[in-house]
């Protein structure tokens, strides 16, 4: 710096320069200085853009998964960025956009109509999440062991997701499936 009162500031209040300079110069009236130091103050107290928070991007996932235990698909709409990337690595589905993603539930809440999905640890940065899940449900449909009608079933798993603007852009869940089948109760039906 070179001691000149304009190059104190940052170029964003360029704006104060003719006044600052009248200052300098003992020229500036007084309101004209507590209007400068009132603006100088605004400015440097005022909250910045309000940038995202790791509380927002755990937030959206939170709604997601809520969006799931109460099959509302319209809440997953909201909730989903246009061509949003959906992986369940478990059961080979990789869904690109809101349609198969919703599609992708649909058919899950055929074969697990009552599933509870519950977020365990989580930890996240502004942009992504990750959160360890356990899942709970009746199962009737093909499984690793063969066809089963009203199995219990549970099992944990984790999800990573990517979050911008709100809405979750990319989200993969890790599970193994076989360890779900592992811990249920025997069949409640006869097959």
């Amino acid at each position: 710096m070179s001691g000149t009162t304009n190059e104190r500031w940052p170029s964003t209040w360029t704006f104060h320069s003719p006044l600052l300079r009248l200052r300098n110069r003992g020229c500036m009236p007084r309101i004209a200085q507590l209007w400068v130091v009132a603006q100088i103050t605004l400015l440097a107290c005022s909250p910045s853009p309000r940038s995202p928070r790791s509380e927002d991007s755990r937030a959206v996932l939170e709604a997601y998964v809520g969006a799931w235990n109460r099959h509302d698909s319209l809440a997953l709409d909201a909730l989903l960025a246009p061509g949003a990337v959906y992986e369940d690595i478990a059961q080979g589905f990789h869904g690109v956009g809101v349609e198969q993603v919703n599609g992708f539930m649909r058919e899950l809440i055929k074969q697990q109509p009552d599933f509870n999905w519950q977020l365990a640890t989580s930890f996240a940065s502004a942009s992504h999440v990750a959160a360890e899940w356990t899942w709970t449900a009746t199962y009737t449909g093909d499984s690793p062991t063969g066809p089963v009608t009203n199995r219990r079933i549970s099992g944990r798993g984790v999800s990573i997701a990517e979050v911008e603007n709100g809405k979750i852009k990319r989200l993969t869940d890790y599970y193994d499936i076989g360890s779900f089948f592992r811990r249920g109760a025997s069949d409640s039906t006869a097959k």
